[in-house]
């Protein structure tokens, strides 16, 4: 599978290794999800990019995969092509 980096609205999360990052599917619903630090590329003014994996071409954007728990679940959104870049 194919990363890339999606752009999110990013805040400190609980924990120094983390983030939560929030991002709007095609639908215009916000998605909230917590990422790795490890996953952020850039970060300015609460503005940033995650990386995330890219699953397949949707209907109206890309469906990827959002970073997950502790325990390894994952979601997926389908989010605007102009959210996302490689």
């Amino acid at each position: 599978m194919q990363m890339a980096e999606l752009a999110a609205e990013l805040a400190d999360g609980m924990f120094p290794t983390e983030v939560v990052a929030e991002v709007s599917d095609v639908d215009g619903r916000t998605v909230t999800f917590i990422a790795p630090s490890t996953r952020v590329v850039r970060r300015t003014n609460g503005r940033g990019q995650v990386r995330v994996r890219v699953v397949q071409q949707g209907s109206r954007g890309l469906v990827v995969e959002l970073p997950g728990d502790v325990y390894g679940a994952v979601r997926y959104v389908e989010v605007p092509l102009t959210a996302v870049s490689s």
